[in-house]
């Protein structure tokens, strides 16, 4: 089932630039001072606002490769603007690696029967990251001499029983440019590797990321960016894909 083509993200209006109190000043009085900035600042943009004050390590990652740093349209010169897609690695990349980030186990990919002896990786649905769980959305089953993986939109998913492994996500079928669910686990997965090796350096969270693949995965699941802004399965996928060549 394909499903729409990417659209580019909307433009949202740029984030307010915070201004420095005199230095000169006494500490308590410039933190109140900055606090009725943002304060007022915020009553503009509530959402990027609240983005930008919730990642602390925002000032090391490259805002313009974040969610807000994309919507803003990085209209704002920012120091340290970088080039997105050399920020992490590929769904290929991670299907060769012979390493995984800690936290997850790559495994091996089972036979024809689904066997996988006694070296299973990380399991897709289930994964957990800051309070946020990946969703039930890829299961296999041994058919026809294959060990066939089905994604959520699939008719063959609710005859299967068993969860698929990220490493059998990564090696769905479909090539890079394809719409289907396989593409948006794909991107998923790597997304979430990234995150795990590069660390708070990375644009995103493991836990953002598991939150916008859970919200675009049922068909026509819509991520909310912000107040006037959603993006469908395919943006939310052009955005995973933007972070890595």
């Amino acid at each position: 089932m394909s499903e729409r083509q990417i659209n580019d993200p909307q433009s949202t209006p740029k984030v307010p630039a915070s201004v420095d109190a005199s230095a000169s000043r006494p500490a308590s009085t410039r933190m109140n001072a900055s606090r009725r900035r943002f304060a007022q600042a915020g009553a503009a943009t509530p959402v990027v606002l609240g983005s930008l004050l919730s990642k602390p390590a925002l000032a090391s990652q490259a805002y313009n490769c974040t969610v807000s740093g994309q919507m803003s349209g990085n209209a704002s010169p920012r120091p340290g603007k970088v080039d997105c897609k050399l920020l992490g690695k590929s769904p290929g990349y991670w299907k060769n690696a012979t390493t995984w980030p800690a936290g997850t186990l790559k495994g091996t990919l089972p036979t024809t029967s689904c066997s996988f002896g006694s070296n299973k990786g990380t399991v897709f649905g289930g994964f957990i990251s800051g309070g946020q769980t990946l969703m039930d959305a890829f299961r296999y089953k041994a058919e026809s001499s294959a060990c066939n993986v089905y994604g959520l939109r699939d008719s063959a998913f609710g005859l299967c029983t068993s969860k698929a492994t990220l490493l059998q996500v990564l090696n769905a079928p479909g090539g890079l440019n394809d719409t289907m669910i396989y593409a948006l686990g794909r991107a998923t997965v790597a997304t979430i590797l990234n995150a795990l090796s590069v660390g708070t350096d990375y644009p995103i969270t493991v836990a953002q990321a598991i939150k916008m693949f859970n919200a675009v995965c049922p068909a026509g699941g819509m991520y909310q960016v912000n107040a006037t802004v959603s993006w469908d399965a395919n943006q939310v996928m052009a955005y995973f894909q933007s972070l890595y060549s």
